[in-house]
């Protein structure tokens, strides 16, 4: 159970537990989270219905290297597998939005890992034939960028605006490592 001053991720907001409200809504405790990301959000989850994956205690330091340590290894989004029956590349690219809403929907920070991996290798084999990142690609990688950026900001304890520049450095050095 999680108390006053834990931080937490509620969904994909990464928050603080400010209180516990009892019998705060038709009898029912509640816990009263605040948003660090987000300015002025306040969410309020029922306490029976407050569990993992919907919400859960944010990553430790150890947990956030090693979730960013294994991203050199991480696997893409298979394309191959949902191409049978996508004759048309808007079939092909709504089926890529399903899998991308399935992950998302896990609040698991290990799926929004293969959703950027996938977007950016899509992204240089379009670039290569002289095409631009489709719009739905560029919606999910940003979107699973700040929500991962979020968390692990927390996680590792440096300014959210300096985590894309941490993240990139420690890959490229697993990478180099692994070579």
């Amino acid at each position: 159970m999680v108390s006053p001053g834990d931080i937490v991720v509620y969904r994909h907001h990464v928050c603080k537990v400010a209180a516990v409200r009892e019998a705060y809504f038709e009898g029912r405790d509640y816990f009263e989270l605040h948003a660090l990301f987000e300015n002025s959000l306040k969410l309020f989850v029922a306490v029976r219905e407050a569990e993992p994956p919907t919400l859960r205690p944010a990553m430790s330091r150890k947990e956030a290297l090693a979730l960013i340590d294994s991203i050199a290894n991480a696997q893409t989004i298979d394309e191959d597998a949902l191409k049978p029956g996508a004759n048309t590349p808007t079939l092909l690219e709504r089926r890529l939005k399903e899998e991308y809403d399935k992950r998302l929907k896990t609040f698991s920070p290990q799926d929004l890992v293969p959703i950027m991996k996938s977007v950016h290798e899509r992204t240089v084999r379009r670039s290569g034939a002289g095409r631009q990142i489709t719009a739905t690609d560029k919606k999910y990688f940003d979107l699973a960028e700040n929500l991962l950026c979020d968390e692990l900001s927390v996680s590792l304890g440096i300014e959210r605006d300096d985590v894309r520049d941490f993240l990139v450095d420690r890959v490229k050095k697993a990478e180099a490592r692994r070579r």
